[in-house]
């Protein structure tokens, strides 16, 4: 079981120091979450704008610059910051869950906490937009099927998110594609959706501004 959470944690780049903070999510089944859709507004919250995206077709294959691109203590006001890695995506990932990312390049990841509350969060590069919409398609499956969908509008270019127990943990999850990378955000602890939403807009801001040769800058207070 441990190494199925393991495999599970890499996935979302949480490693064992999410694990340590209860944020293990194990992949499993099929299922889609509201909100998805390349483009639309489904989802989005009753008399609000949709945010506007920009669909790029930019690959972020610097190890440097996607480390930049993860929120640092700077964009996460009140909140600790536990550990920021990035490495070489792999491919092909033979273990029980037959992960699998063609097109892959780099993997990133970083953990917070506050309180009682953990936020983790995955960027994963790849090298066009159809193949980072197909992993989040394949993710979206994957976790959808023991968590209840969750509505939170379009955050990014596609979006699918979800309610309920992941692994050891209940919380929230938002999964995006944000042009070529695919994106995670794990909220754990009391469920608040308001600030799971703006940890995602936050890191779907950053990955936008990155991608446009800009510093990646955007805090909690991202609208």
């Amino acid at each position: 079981m441990a190494g199925r959470n393991a495999a599970a944690a890499r996935r979302l780049g949480m490693g064992t120091a999410s694990i340590l903070l209860a944020a293990t999510l194990v992949a499993c089944g099929s299922g889609s979450g509201s909100g998805s859709g390349s483009g639309s507004v489904a989802g989005s919250p009753t008399g609000q704008t949709p945010q506007k995206w920009t669909d790029f077709s930019t690959v972020l294959a610097d190890e440097s610059t996607v480390k930049r691109t993860l929120p640092d203590p700077a964009s996460m006001p009140g909140w600790a910051a536990h550990r920021k890695e990035v490495n070489q995506a792999v491919s092909q990932v033979s273990d029980e869950d037959g992960n699998d990312c063609p097109g892959c390049k780099l993997d990133g990841s970083a953990d917070f906490e506050a309180g009682t509350a953990k936020a983790s969060f995955k960027i994963t590069t790849f090298a066009g937009t159809a193949e980072a919409s197909s992993y989040l398609a394949t993710n979206a499956k994957k976790y959808g099927k023991n968590a209840s969908p969750l509505s939170v509008g379009v955050i990014g270019n596609e979006t699918t998110a979800y309610s309920g127990t992941f692994g050891s943990s209940t919380g929230d999850l938002i999964l995006m594609r944000v042009g070529t990378t695919y994106a995670g955000v794990l909220l754990t602890g009391p469920s608040d959706v308001p600030k799971l939403q703006k940890m995602a807009t936050m890191l779907a801001r950053r990955i936008e501004q990155t991608a446009a040769g800009e510093s990646a800058n955007a805090t909690l207070d991202v609208t």
